[in-house]
């Protein structure tokens, strides 16, 4: 014959017991993964979002340091929904007649690009010319003070 209820019973009491057990620690070990998931979750959406920001300040950046170049102009003045044909019309500039510039009897933009060692010596000829000038004056006047004075005593 088969067991009997008894023991039936006691092998279901025990088999109950070494489950739950089993069941505690999984549900356990399940927790813990989850928490470990979340907080990996976490870290990897504010390096996300970190990085983010850094490309977008990067971007903003490089905007306002870079010069518009002259088609990003045009773009900005011609709606988007111009056809081609008419954008290329638009970005057309008015031909301005030629004009000439005349200082004196100069055409301005004319002149003979000069060196930098033709510049310092037109300065240091202009720095020589004015100390000799000055020395001269200073004599000059020197010596008609001197006349004044030879003057003054006869």
């Amino acid at each position: 014959m088969g067991p009997s209820s008894d023991q039936i019973e006691r092998q279901i009491v025990q088999m109950r017991g070494s489950m739950e057990s089993k069941i505690v620690e999984l549900r356990e070990r399940g927790e813990r993964q989850v928490r470990r998931a979340t907080r990996t979750a976490l870290i990897v959406a504010g390096a996300s979002a970190a990085l983010g920001v850094a490309v977008v300040g990067a971007f903003v950046i490089y905007r306002l340091t870079r010069p518009m170049t002259a088609g990003e102009r045009a773009r900005r003045l011609v709606p988007g929904d111009v056809p081609r044909g008419l954008r290329r019309v638009a970005r057309l500039r008015d031909r301005v007649p030629p004009m000439r510039l005349y200082v004196g009897d100069r055409q301005v933009g004319e002149e003979a690009p000069t060196t930098r060692w033709e510049r310092i010596a037109v300065r240091a000829a202009q720095a020589a010319g004015t100390a000799g000038a000055g020395a001269i004056a200073s004599r000059l006047i020197a010596g008609l003070g001197q006349a004044a004075r030879g003057r003054a005593q006869r």
